[in-house]
Order: structure tokens, then sequence, then C-alpha cells
């Protein structure tokens, strides 16, 4: 793969579904109309090492913050239900249940002691997996749409850990009073377009940013009633140019250890909200046609 190039990896369910939109992209009707009450959980973005492991997760934890804003308002005006602030802080001990279910809880789904002891395992070291590779807002989840359905994971998943993540999505729906919860998942793109590489002060050099952004919103019997499918990166997605995303003059530091998104002009970080906008309004966009709004 030629060095220049930096994709940050992020990444049906029932006969009552209706399918629209992208091949995988799918809404319960039913359960989604039934939904009065719903909270926007979790918001997370690939993790970047690049140059500054944390300066970058603190840039990254900005943008999802920005992101939980924007998503909750075009939540609120996809149809008429409410939409919970679950960062406030009386929810932060249901927020911190996620993925802690003893083994009663996933009775349900599991009535063989030893499968949901071992699906419980499973769950939880995929669980530490996403806290390594994906960045959330604080207060809030970073729980990637492979948590709940097939996406871009380069790693065959065992299907129990969906399993539990469904059934703690719809323990989190009872946690926090509401009808369904919802998941959204954006997706980054670092890299260097193009033979030219311009260089600014610092010194740095030039890079293309874009962003999708997905959604998946789980009820309180742990089912899917919508999801708008794995929205990959594509030439249709948000991008911006010209940013100083590598530490270093010239080609030679074009390469993934020296991605800073933190630059002391703070050029990145607005780029990177600008385009978590513009992703989810694509995102609600495409959900209205899907609904037929």
């Amino acid at each position: 793969m030629d060095p220049r190039w930096k994709t940050v990896p992020a990444l049906l369910m029932c006969s009552a579904a209706v399918l629209a939109g992208c091949s995988s992209g799918l809404v319960h009707r039913e359960g989604f109309d039934a939904a009065g009450r719903i909270a926007l959980v979790s918001v997370a973005l690939p993790a970047v090492d690049g140059a500054s492991r944390d300066g970058n997760r603190a840039v990254l934890a900005a943008v999802a913050d920005h992101a939980v804003d924007v998503v909750r308002k075009d939540l609120a005006g996809l149809r008429r239900w409410s939409v919970l602030d679950a960062s406030k802080g009386q929810f932060s001990k249901a927020m911190q249940s996620f993925g802690k279910a003893a083994e009663g809880g996933l009775v349900a789904r599991f009535p063989n002691a030893e499968e949901r002891s071992k699906a419980r395992e499973l769950f939880l070291a995929e669980q530490l997996s996403w806290s390594k590779q994906f960045v959330g807002p604080p207060g809030l989840l970073a729980v990637p749409r492979e948590a709940l359905l097939p996406d871009e994971e380069l790693t065959r998943k065992d299907p129990a850990v969906r399993d539990v993540a469904l059934q703690q999505a719809a323990a989190l729906c009872g946690a926090l009073q509401v009808d369904a919860v919802a998941f959204a998942h954006l997706r980054l793109s670092i890299r260097h377009l193009g033979s030219a590489f311009i260089v600014t002060e610092g010194p740095r050099t030039d890079g293309t940013a874009s962003m999708s952004a997905a959604l998946v919103i789980v009820d309180r019997s742990g089912r899917i009633i919508l999801d708008s499918g794995v929205r990959p990166l594509d030439g249709r997605s948000p991008a911006r140019d010209l940013l100083p995303v590598y530490r270093g003059a010239g080609r030679d530091e074009v390469i993934d250890e020296n991605i800073d998104l933190a630059d002391p002009k703070k050029k990145v970080p607005s780029a990177l909200a600008a385009l978590a906008e513009a992703a989810v309004a694509d995102l609600m966009k495409d959900l209205k046609k899907m609904l037929g709004k």
C-alpha cells in the first residue's frame, strides 16, 4: 500500500423489517414508531495513535462530544419523539453499567450456564479491544457499529458477542427509562492526496481528512429498530484537504506515525468538527429517505 495513504479502520434482523437505503440498512417500522423516548448513548470515532496518542485521543474526544449535540439535535428532528441527554450527571451510573451485566441478566438469551459465561467473557474481551480502538465523548460510550451488527471488522466475531451487546443495550434502556437507545459511529480517514507536499510552520505537511456516519437504534427488548447500514468511506464522503496533519516537512514525513491532530493553530480539530456535522447531515438525509419522509 502507498505509505502516503492512511485510512483509520473503524470499523438484519427480522421479517417485519422494511429494507431501504444501503444494502444493509433497515427500519423495523412497528418498533420504530412505538419509540416515544430515546437516548443517544454512544458516539464512536476510530482512535489514531500517530505522533501523539494522548493528544490525538483528546482531539477525537472533543470531536465526538461535538457530534453528540449534532446527532441529538438531528434525531429530535427526525420524528416526533423525546431525545434524552444521557450525558448528564444523574445518568452516569447507568452509562457505566454497560458491559457489566451479571450472568443472571443474560439468562433469556443464554439459558445454558456454560454458554452464558462464555458469551460474557467474549463480550468483555471485545469491549476491552473497543476501548483501545475507538474514542468516545466524555460521559457517554464509544461502542462501534460492529458491536451490534456485522461491519468492517477484520476478524469475524462470535455471534454471542452481539447477543450480549444487544442485551446490554436493552438493559440500558431500562436504566435510562427510555424506549430505545441510539449508537452513532463516525468513520475517519486521514491520508495525503496528490504529488505536491505543502509544508507550513511547525513544520507540518498537508493531508486530507474525510468522514462518514452510521447509526443503530436498539429498543427495550434488545431488537434493532433502525440501522443506517455500514456506510463506508468513499469519494462522496465529506472531506477537507490542505490540513496540517503530519509532523515534519515533506514527502518523507507523510507516514502514519507522524499524524498529529492537535496542530498549534487548531485547524485540524476545527475541520474535524465541521466534518462531523457534514457526515451527520448526510446520514440524516439518507435516514429520512429510508423512513419515507
